[in-house]
């Protein structure tokens, strides 16, 4: 799949945030078809075992935390492309960055703001020295930092399994449902075949409606959590740009 953020140009401002509001509204849009429509009443009538409502609740749980994580990485993109642009375009002013334990200053020595990419600057060139610009134990920091980030989306994809198991899980009490109609059957007759047929018929719904409503929410949800996997992603290749690339000429040039 293609990476939104892979652009020899900056992406716009929050485009991770953006990128989620576009998916939520046309699930927003969607649902108040379905709903318009009747067929989201229908499901939840079929559904004997209300595992449907328990994966619609799971759904907007998820959702919840990946707007709390998609609007917190997509701030840490934006203050890392800001920072980035500013050194590409500070050529003239080479030498005169200031990395310290306490804070990174650029050339007119403005402060940047406390972020992911600031503070792993802080940490890996202002408490380690000049040396750090040969890119010594830089990796083992930087996946660190990373860690914390990734820490989200690996709770994400666990989320999503869990739902789909719980769907499962409806298949299995629908299939129940539907074979105790049979096993509570003595003699076979027409009225009473029919009867079983209509039993049957409600065990089959509560399987089929719990597995629709847990692949349905699984899949939009992974949608936001590979979002953040690309912006996370994107957040990192800026990291090494600037350690690698943009700062260490300026601080040999400040030497």
């Amino acid at each position: 799949m293609h990476n939104p953020f892979e652009s020899r140009h900056a992406p716009p401002p929050h485009l991770l945030l953006l990128l989620w509001l576009i998916l939520t509204g046309l699930v927003i849009f969607g649902s108040a078809v379905i709903v318009d429509q009747g067929l989201l009443q229908e499901m939840l009538a079929a559904d004997r075992s209300q595992i449907c409502l328990v994966v619609m609740a799971m759904y907007f749980i998820g959702l919840g935390q990946t707007f709390i994580r998609t609007r917190a990485l997509s701030q840490e993109l934006q203050a890392a492309e800001t920072l980035v642009s500013r050194l590409e375009q500070g050529g003239p002013h080479a030498g005169t960055l200031d990395i310290s334990p306490e804070a990174v200053r650029l050339a007119d020595g403005q402060a940047v703001p406390a972020g992911f990419l600031c503070n792993y600057l802080r940490e890996h060139f202002g408490r380690r020295g000049h040396a750090a610009a040969d890119g010594e134990g830089g990796g083992e920091l930087l996946e660190a930092y990373a860690s914390k980030v990734r820490a989200t989306t690996e709770f994400g994809w666990f989320f999503i399994d869990l739902m789909l198991k719980v769907g499962f899980l409806g298949t299995l009490v629908g299939f129940i449902l539907m074979l105790s109609s049979v096993a509570d059957t003595g003699t076979l007759d027409a009225t009473t075949m029919q009867k079983v047929l209509t039993q049957m018929s409600v065990g089959m719904s509560t399987a089929l409606y719990t597995t629709l409503a847990s692949l349905v929410g699984g899949i939009l949800l992974s949608i936001p959590y590979y979002l953040h996997d690309r912006g996370l992603e994107r957040l990192l290749q800026l990291t090494v740009q600037a350690r690698d690339v943009l700062v260490p000429p300026r601080l040999r040039g400040g030497g």
